[in-house]
């Protein structure tokens, strides 16, 4: 009788297996069906999703991957409670299926657990996906065409689940997909701050009017206090105060300097727009940033120089420690610094300045119809072409009025080296294909202002003897800056290649961390936020 008994429910069981099986085959069939889609809300493109069920179902001949006859197992419990608490990072649950995940969670039918598990894949994809690179971090859809993505690697579905299966930490392993690096975690903490003061209403709009100085009166005194407060730049704002007193002063010193802004305590039209941003908009200026650094090596390196231009700064990093910072010059509206990540390999002293032929084409051409002599003056030296055989050409040979921009490009321009150098006396050179470097500059007044898009695109350095420093390792492997700056001062042209390349980040973060884990806001100087919020905040 018990030999019956266990014959029978080997039996049921090998039958509810089946069931399963064939429900899963019947699944995938949907959903290859469905992967075209329009609506779908995939931030992976369906088509890849498709391909990834079939390979990761095939591998697994068919058989459920996250779920068993009793339901799902642990890693499945693990994967949900990831993706519920993935707003965290600024991401959508709802794109990683959570609700149909969790209204099949206690289902048992073989039709249920099918779907479940092809849920659960789709979600673990799409969520890795998003983790590792962004939700729209590619060539195609980036609304941001200076992202350089050339260097991502391909997306591989099935290697990651398989890493991810077979890891000893399930859990570890989905927390190691996004940034570990501080400059994330401090906008991921600052994230539910936000959010919380969003959803209280934030806070009221400061009237125009003139600008208010320390030691003045003006009625709107209570609101810039309450104003301050609410954001936590002021512990407790009188009610009835008009005055503008020092207390008030040192809130909106601070409130300045952690926008952007001039620390003057002068509170004026840039002052009032800054105070007048809505809670609800920097909570998305936070979920863009986040979105930003997935886009981003997430290992920076153990050294590296990173470089933010909507806030016109540079950072030289070991470690979790910041060793160096300084103020940047970046590029224009018109000329953008882009976005990227390179190593720089070598400092060039008394540098060259090569011209690129956009600048000769458009801005000297027209110096040059004026005065003849324009070149001479800069201690600009012309060629007749961008050759290595070129010849050296006298400028005042040539009837200027008579060339065109196109026949302008194909000269070779060269300034020699000198306080007139517009590279100043410092060049850092990673080579790339935007033709982007650092440097020094003989134009120091741009560094006293706030707003410093003022260049080409190159990155204009306000201390680039102390960057050559921190790159050649200071002064224990013998480059002080006293040994630099003598290089310089015999004003020969000096090429000193890094030991080790380091890295360089080059990124645009309009809201970047501090030292201390607070949290500073930047002016869209370049309007790539509005693009990403269309695209993740349509309303």
């Amino acid at each position: 009788m018990l030999c019956a008994l266990l014959f029978s429910s080997q039996a049921a069981l090998a039958t509810t297996a089946e069931k399963l099986h064939l429900a899963l085959d019947d699944r995938l069939k949907q959903c290859c069906a469905k992967s075209s889609d329009p609506h779908s809300n995939n931030n992976v493109p369906d088509n890849t999703l498709q391909h990834w069920l079939g390979v990761i179902y095939d591998k697994a001949q068919v058989q459920p991957v996250w779920v068993s006859m009793d339901g799902a197992g642990e890693k499945a419990t693990i994967l949900l409670a990831v993706l519920k608490n993935s707003e965290k990072d600024g991401l959508i649950p709802e794109q990683y299926h959570v609700s149909r995940i969790s209204s099949l969670w206690n289902g048992r039918s073989p039709a249920e657990l099918a779907e479940l598990d092809t849920l659960l894949t789709l979600a673990f994809i799409t969520y890795a996906h998003d983790a590792q690179y962004g939700r729209t971090h590619s060539q195609e859809n980036t609304p941001d065409p200076l992202i350089k993505s050339e260097g991502v690697p391909a997306f591989n579905a099935l290697a990651l689940i398989k890493t991810a299966l077979s890891a000893p930490d399930f859990n570890q392993f989905l927390v190691n997909l996004l940034p570990p690096h501080k400059y994330y975690r401090n906008l991921r903490a600052a994230l539910p701050r936000y959010q919380n003061l969003a959803a209280a209403g934030g806070w009221l709009p400061v009237a125009s009017g003139k600008s208010i100085r320390p030691g003045e009166e003006d009625s709107r005194i209570p609101a810039i206090g309450k104003r301050l407060e609410i954001e936590g730049f002021l512990q407790l704002a009188p009610t009835d105060a008009l005055v503008y007193d020092k207390m008030l002063v040192q809130a909106v010193i601070q409130f300045q300097l952690r926008h952007g802004l001039t620390g003057d305590g002068v509170i004026g039209k840039s002052t009032i727009a800054a105070m007048n941003i809505p809670a609800q908009k920097k909570v998305r200026q936070i979920i863009i940033n986040l979105e930003r650094w997935r886009w981003e090596a997430h290992d920076l390196g153990k050294k590296y120089v990173l470089v933010d231009i909507a806030g016109f700064t540079l950072e030289g990093i070991e470690g979790d420690t910041v060793i160096l910072e300084m103020p940047v010059v970046v590029g224009t509206q018109n000329h953008e610094t882009p976005v990227f990540s390179h190593l720089i390999q070598y400092i060039e002293l008394n540098p060259y300045w090569n011209i690129p032929p956009q600048i000769a084409r458009d801005e000297m051409l027209a110096d040059l119809k004026k005065n003849p002599h324009y070149l001479n003056t800069k201690h600009i030296r012309l060629f007749s072409d961008r050759t290595s055989e070129a010849k050296e050409v006298n400028p005042l040979s040539i009837n200027w009025n008579q060339v065109s921009p196109n026949k302008m490009g194909q000269f070779a321009l060269r300034q020699d080296p000198g306080k007139w150098n517009a590279l100043g006396a410092i060049k850092f050179v990673f080579p790339n294909s935007f033709n982007v470097y650092m440097h020094d500059t003989p134009t120091q007044t741009y560094f006293q202002r706030s707003n410093r898009a003022f260049s080409h695109g190159c990155i204009r350095l306000g201390k680039p003897v102390k960057l050559a420093e921190f790159l050649l390792g200071g002064i224990e492997k013998g480059w002080s800056s006293e040994k630099l700056k003598e290089l310089i001062d015999t004003g020969k042209r000096t090429i000193i290649h890094l030991p080790t390349p380091l890295p360089v980040h080059i990124t645009y973060q309009t809201v970047t961390s501090n030292q201390d884990g607070t949290i500073s806001f930047h002016t869209d100087i370049y309007d790539r936020d509005q693009k990403l919020e269309e695209i993740f905040f349509k309303e």
